[in-house]
């Protein structure tokens, strides 16, 4: 299994501009950035997107394309974004350009020094056809963080779990360049604004894709994990210093992007870890989050996530689809939006696409996997999925749209729910082509014009590639039925999850 420290300049370039790697979102099908990117790649080729700028983006709000993801069907949400393809391209180039690259790497080998604080969630990437780079990332947390967890059981007494409150909405872009170069070194004045630095060319381009903030970045694209990684690849370092000042020795840390497990076998040491990394943390304003801080001296029980505790201890087989259904909708009750429903759906989903026995209350099994859909929103791909099975076999046209429309409007509830209605346009495609969307990324699958990302800071010849770009493959869509075909729900299914 390689990571993208494994590749070389060039490598880690072609692996950046893959469509997976620019957004890790799960669209419906007919989306495709691949030639956006392609497009852009080509025209910047060896140039600068300075030489393309008729002004500044920081001008200009909406730079890239924003998409809301309800958390709990009420009033949490998590914002993803499509990153404005000139300005990811452009931070692709500058990220992989040979010195910026080899540099990159070699602060990594300072981050990763301290065996004892282990990061597995660098980008991975699949070795073969069968298996995406998202399934083989999925299936590294499995292995080095839930297994190993475990098996640290034989060495440690105690664990402490915790993570970091809004990790990538609260990242300092300056510390982009603090963590690359030193802190000592980029704020030299002479420093903070040259561009020649990678770390100060990465922080430009985050400001310049956010109207000049310099809190946060994007989420949503492999990229943007990566860059995550630098800042945090940097605490690390920083920890580990601090634990050797303490002397503190006997101890192990798991990280996966923003989630720490640490081990230890004397809890006031393990709270001292925290404490130090709560401190590390708020220099570079993050903080920890205190309500998800909790301590445990069986570490076999807390290696796995309480929602699947439950469901292990819990699962009964079903008699028939409804009882099922009922007993993922009771498990999405106790644990909303865990990867224990996100995995069960899938499995129920399987099941029911290979099932040709009829369904005489295919209302109420409508009904349920809606319910589950509105409170668990990431399952919402499953659900289209399954709601465009079990509509697929009500032979009434007109019973199709009015059960279609209960289902829109009891979506359109819930608050901060964009992604949601992107998928719905998926199910309600082929059963009213009339019907007419808010959402741009919507319009966009109806309308070619419609524009998505804000273009006005560009000259005319790069505007046109972006605004023009196919991103919605017509032919695709003409091939669409009401049902989500094979393809597609194999599509769904695979995108494996770490609970399995």
């Amino acid at each position: 299994m390689k990571t993208i420290l494994d590749f070389n300049e060039k490598d880690a370039r072609k692996f950046f501009l893959k469509k997976e790697s620019y957004s890790n979102i799960d669209l419906p099908f007919y989306f495709s950035f691949q030639t956006i990117l392609d497009k852009v790649a080509k025209k910047l080729s060896g140039k600068n997107l300075a030489d393309f700028r008729s002004s500044s983006p920081r001008d200009f709000d909406n730079i890239n394309y924003h998409l809301l993801s309800n958390k709990d069907g009420k009033y949490a949400w998590r914002p993803y974004q499509l990153i404005h393809p000139a300005i990811y391209v452009s931070l692709v180039n500058t990220i992989t350009e040979e010195d910026n690259w080899k540099t990159i790497k070699e602060r990594f080998k300072a981050f990763q020094k301290n065996s004892k604080i282990e990061c597995h969630s660098l980008p991975v990437i699949s070795e073969t056809e069968t298996k995406t780079d998202k399934s083989v990332q999925i299936l590294t947390w499995w292995q080095m963080i839930e297994q190993r967890s475990m098996v640290l059981a034989l060495d440690y007494n105690y664990v402490l779990h915790t993570d970091i409150t809004d990790c990538y909405g609260s990242i300092y872009t300056h510390s982009l360049s603090w963590a690359i170069h030193t802190k000592k070194e980029a704020k030299k004045k002479k420093n903070r604004n040259k561009k020649s630095l990678v770390g100060v060319a990465i922080d430009n381009h985050l400001q310049d894709m956010s109207f000049g903030q310099t809190n946060g970045i994007p989420q949503g694209s492999s990229l943007m994990d990566f860059i995550a990684e630098i800042v945090l690849g940097y605490v690390d370092l920083l920890l580990a210093k601090r634990l050797e000042e303490l002397n503190i020795t006997k101890y192990k840390i798991l990280r996966y992007r923003d989630d720490y497990r640490v081990f230890s076998n004397d809890s006031f040491e393990a709270d001292t870890i925290t404490k130090e990394l709560s401190e590390i943390l708020s220099s570079l304003g993050l903080r920890i989050n205190a309500e998800k801080t909790e301590a445990s001296n069986d570490i076999i029980k807390s290696s796995i996530k309480p929602d699947k505790r439950y469901w292990i201890s819990n699962r009964r087989i079903a008699e028939n689809k409804q009882k099922w259904l009922i007993q993922l909708y009771l498990l999405s009750e106790k644990y909303p939006n865990s990867g224990t429903v996100d995995t069960q759906m899938k499995e129920f989903l399987k099941i029911l696409a290979s099932s040709k026995k009829k369904d005489s209350n295919v209302d109420t099994l409508i009904s349920l996997v809606t319910e589950i859909g509105i409170r668990n929103p990431r399952v919402i791909p499953t659900v289209i999925a399954i709601l465009s099975v079990f509509i697929s076999r009500i032979a009434s046209d007109k019973k199709k749209l009015i059960i279609t429309n209960k289902i829109k409007d009891k979506f359109k509830q819930v608050p901060n729910s964009s992604f949601i209605m992107v998928w719905f346009q998926r199910l309600y495609l082929k059963i009213n082509k009339a019907e007419e969307y808010e959402e741009p990324i919507c319009k966009r699958v109806i309308d070619k014009s419609q524009k998505i990302w804000n273009s006005d800071w560009l000259n005319k010849s790069l505007k046109d590639i972006i605004d023009n770009a196919e991103i919605v493959q017509g032919d695709e869509i003409k091939k669409t039925k009401k049902r989500l075909s094979k393809k597609e729900i194999k599509k769904i299914v695979l995108k494996k999850s770490y609970y399995e």
